[in-house]
């Protein structure tokens, strides 16, 4: 079985990488601080607006007060348990909310209920990493 070289297991993203691969996705976990407690973490499903903004639905409660606190968080990721690859994209920002009649998006949720609140997350940073399937060392002919 190949190992990775010292330092080359995990892949860095760019900026461009990192938004190709959320707008590949329409469910991610959205984390939020919560004082006294813990931090919040929820599956959302969001859609990613043509200005780069996240956008996802809530129903009034824990989630929706815990996006008016400082900074907020997405994760997005795919992972492959039985190749041992994936990536993970985290999307940072502040998350503003407004009634659904007032900031309209064509999202469907899967959660039951009613969620009237729109949440919209501007981002102020976006980093991501993949690991990748060990290839094993070939010369130019494939060979070992």
């Amino acid at each position: 079985m190949a190992t990775h070289p010292e330092g080359d297991d995990l892949e860095e993203l760019t900026v461009a990488e990192c938004w190709a691969l959320v707008r590949s996705r329409s469910i991610g976990r959205f984390a939020a601080n919560r004082p006294g407690r813990g931090p919040m973490v929820v599956p959302v499903n969001f859609i990613v607006d043509p200005d780069l903004t996240i956008v996802f639905r809530s129903g009034a409660g824990a989630k929706l007060e815990a996006s008016r606190r400082g900074i907020v968080a997405i994760q997005v990721d795919e992972v492959d348990p039985v190749h041992r690859v994936g990536w993970s994209v985290l999307v940072e920002g502040s998350a503003h909310w407004l009634y659904e009649e007032q900031d309209e998006v064509d999202l469907e949720t899967w959660a039951p209920g009613s969620r009237p609140y729109v949440v919209r997350i501007t981002p102020t940073r976006i980093t991501g990493r993949r690991i990748r399937l060990d290839q094993l060392d070939t010369d130019e002919r494939g060979y070992r």
